[in-house]
């Protein structure tokens, strides 16, 4: 039995040397393995969850945007005719067509943008606490 043990032991000594020898790494733990894996198997499992991620920040701005609609709908049409459109309107056309002028309309869609964080972060909290 000991003869046996000792003859592992020396072919075990072997294997690492030779590994070693040819650049086969070993590695302690599985995360280690996806970290330094050429194959990328940690950055795929890393662009899952900034893709998961995306999505709650999307869901949770489109919930931002349907509470400032009921809330305050000048903002909300202010918010999504500035940066939600293709043709994107210069403030002064903003200020023609509500009647308003264009400092004025700069105002409007920086408080609408503050209250649109501020319940965009509420609804992304909650929605990564389900």
């Amino acid at each position: 039995m000991n003869v046996e043990l000792k003859r592992l032991m020396r072919h075990q000594r072997y294997v690492i040397e030779r590994d070693s020898a040819k650049g086969v790494l070993h590695y302690g733990s599985e995360e280690e393995l996806y970290k330094m894996s050429p194959c990328g198997i940690y950055e795929y499992e890393q662009e899952q969850r900034e893709a998961e991620y995306r999505a709650l920040l999307r869901k949770a701005m489109y919930l931002a945007l349907r509470d400032l609609k009921e809330w305050n709908p000048y903002w909300y049409e202010l918010v999504t005719a500035y940066y939600l459109t293709e043709s994107q309107p210069t403030l002064a056309q903003l200020g023609a067509r509500y009647g308003v002028t264009r400092q004025a309309v700069t105002k409007s869609l920086r408080k609408g943008m503050t209250v649109l964080r501020c319940h965009a972060n509420m609804h992304l909290r909650e929605l990564m606490n389900e």
